[in-house]
């Protein structure tokens, strides 16, 4: 798996917040089943998409949580690094502390081509891209 669990739930957050109307507030414990993460780490996610201005929280009767911007204007890449996954990291499959292009790790040439697939993937999709998507997590049993 390349993405860090924390990632991966940051995306299925912002992915679901986008599905339900990104500007509807859900409360933690309603999106906590439909995103299937346990509620406490659910909760830590979105303190940290808040933080990072991608969610805006209320308190009280109609509180919760919703998109702070339109779905376009929220760039996959927005939502991992506010949870401090780096998609471009550098990080050698063989545990190399100097691996570059000047001293190579035997798979190398093949986890940068993929490294850069995902910062282009991750810098050029937006929610929106969700919000237009198929499937439903209703489906997947959530």
């Amino acid at each position: 798996m390349y993405l860090s669990r924390t990632a991966e739930y940051a995306l299925r957050t912002a992915a679901c917040l986008t599905r339900l109307g990104g500007e509807n507030r859900v409360r933690a414990r309603d999106l906590a089943p439909l995103a299937r993460i346990p509620q406490p780490y659910l909760s830590k996610i979105l303190r940290r998409l808040t933080a990072a201005g991608l969610l805006t929280s209320q308190k009280g009767h109609h509180g919760g949580f919703a998109l702070a911007r339109e779905p376009g204007e929220i760039r996959f890449v927005d939502v991992l690094r506010a949870v401090d996954f780096e998609p471009a990291a550098d990080h050698c499959l063989f545990g190399w502390e100097n691996c570059d292009e000047n001293n190579p790790c035997p798979l190398h040439p093949e986890w940068a081509d993929l490294k850069a697939q995902i910062e282009e993937w991750a810098s050029t999709r937006t929610l929106a891209d969700v919000e237009r998507g198929e499937g439903s997590f209703y489906e997947a049993g959530g």
